[in-house]
């Protein structure tokens, strides 16, 4: 309850939450009017504004935390922009039964390991891939290689779901030798030898195989020191990735690994994984090139743009399904989630 300047008006009634963000306050309201609430009518409010309260302090941390990094290349409008998606999707997931975080990160799971093949040419549908790594089912007239790719992340994310250290050399060699299991036994988790290795569509040469663990080695370095000297997260794991597919450490999976890598490093600063979507090959393609011609900052502003067209708007919608009453929008299913 808040009181106007003027004492003879009478009192303001509002529902408040204080937000925090390393040790920053700062408060949300919503208006009730100047007759004080009844218990009943109080969680009757508490119910209709749930939705809006939850987003109102989640968009408040985003608005706290973006004053708390610094960026050579992000401004001050997208690196809000991807605060509110942080905080959005910690809002949500916060507010996730066990069952409903399983059933929301299986769904999306299989939905990113279908992207992220099919943008080295694997064929399986989203359908197959859900098939295969949820129900076990071998799809239809596929190569045993197809098949593979994509069963493979099984054991990828059993490992990458176990993990919580920071990146490592031997990190990044366990992820690929699960990424090209029964693909390709003589190069699995191990660095190229050779130097006649060149990336389709591109000018620039790769780091020479004698200087791939000393280059990975200053590339993991550099991500953490800018990381603990509060640069912006998501701009750090795009040129990670960026620096890491130029040094490209394997002859095969250079693509799958990297970008595996790049979503562990967005979901252990708390952001929600980028989708690496077939349709969206060319795009992505198109940034990473930006970066050859060293306009890093339109190269970051492609990944930020992928993430907040794919993610803002659906994680709004799921948000608003886990807080507004059951009795308002029937009971939620666990496949309910988009």
């Amino acid at each position: 309850m808040t009181y106007p300047k003027d004492r003879h008006r009478k009192p303001q009634y509002y529902l408040a939450k204080d937000v925090w963000f390393k040790g920053k306050k700062g408060k949300v309201k919503k208006y009730l009017g100047t007759t004080p609430p009844s218990e009943g009518e109080l969680e009757k409010y508490r119910k209709e504004h749930a939705y809006e309260i939850e987003l109102k302090a989640a968009l408040k941390k985003a608005h706290l935390s973006s004053k708390f990094y610094e960026s050579d290349y992000l401004t001050n409008r997208q690196i809000k922009s991807l605060e509110e998606i942080r905080f959005v999707y910690k809002t949500f997931t916060e507010l996730l039964t066990t069952n409903e975080i399983n059933a929301y990160e299986r769904k999306f799971e299989v939905t990113y390991v279908q992207g992220t093949t099919s943008i080295e040419g694997n064929t399986l549908s989203v359908g197959d891939a859900y098939d295969l790594l949820v129900n076990g089912i071998l799809p239809e007239e596929k190569t045993l290689r197809e098949i593979n790719e994509v069963q493979n992340f099984i054991k990828v994310k059993e490992y990458r779901d176990k993990y919580k250290q920071r990146i490592t050399i031997n990190f990044i060699k366990n992820l690929h030798s699960l990424i090209m299991d029964n693909i390709d036994f003589e190069s699995a988790g191990i660095f190229r030898r050779a130097d006649d290795i060149c990336i389709v569509g591109c000018d620039l040469r790769v780091s020479p195989s004698i200087m791939i663990k000393k280059e990975l080695e200053e590339n993991i370095e550099e991500y953490y020191s800018r990381i603990d000297g509060k640069k912006h997260p998501f701009e750090e794991a795009v040129l990670f990735h960026y620096n890491f597919e130029m040094i490209h450490p394997f002859t095969n999976g250079n693509g799958r690994v990297g970008r595996e890598i790049f979503n562990y490093m967005l979901n252990r600063s708390g952001y929600p994984k980028l989708l690496f979507l077939g349709k969206d090959r060319n795009a992505y393609i198109k940034y990473l090139h930006l970066g050859n011609e060293e306009n890093y900052g339109d190269m970051i502003d492609g990944f930020a743009s992928l993430i907040t067209s794919q993610r803002m708007d659906k994680l709004k919608e799921n948000l608003k399904k886990v807080v507004i009453p059951i009795e308002k929008t029937g009971q939620m299913r666990l496949t309910d989630f988009l």
